[in-house]
């Protein structure tokens, strides 16, 4: 029986997160300092993702850095109208130190504020080192609802 459990909290917990298809910020260029492999979004069981008023939305990203870093940083804007709008996010957490060729897992949880407006964007979200360079930028499309 206790395994029935444990595979089945593994099954709904594996339904529940999404990999998105996401777009990097700037493919080809010289700026990232890191490989973005995967994002999970949960919830997000299509793109734009549909991110409900009053609802949190947990990120996964999992990457590589190629240069090592002892901090990290946050930064994600919502771009509306091609203009780059700040969004204050919480810094996230990291599954292990950020070590050149050494796979991180980037976590991150914010609450959709009932205060937003119901709209369509894009989000554009990094994770910078301590020189301020990306070690990963990626950008997806959004729904903000009710």
């Amino acid at each position: 029986m206790m395994k029935f459990l444990i595979c089945l909290l593994v099954g709904i917990t594996t339904v529940k997160a999404a990999s998105v298809n996401f777009t990097n910020c700037s493919p080809g260029s010289g700026g990232i300092h890191g490989k973005l492999t995967i994002v999970d979004v949960d919830p997000c069981p299509a793109l734009p993702c549909a991110l409900p008023h009053g609802k949190d939305i947990t990120l996964h990203a999992t990457f590589t850095p190629s240069v090592s870093s002892s901090t990290f940083k946050s930064s994600v804007h919502g771009i509306i109208l091609g203009l780059p709008v700040p969004y204050g996010v919480p810094t996230g957490s990291l599954s292990g130190p950020i070590v050149a060729g050494q796979e991180v897992v980037y976590t991150n949880t914010l609450h959709v504020s009932p205060l937003y407006p119901k709209i369509r964007l894009i989000v554009k979200w990094e994770i910078k080192d301590e020189h301020n360079h990306d070690l990963f930028c990626f950008l997806l499309p959004v729904h903000i609802t009710s």
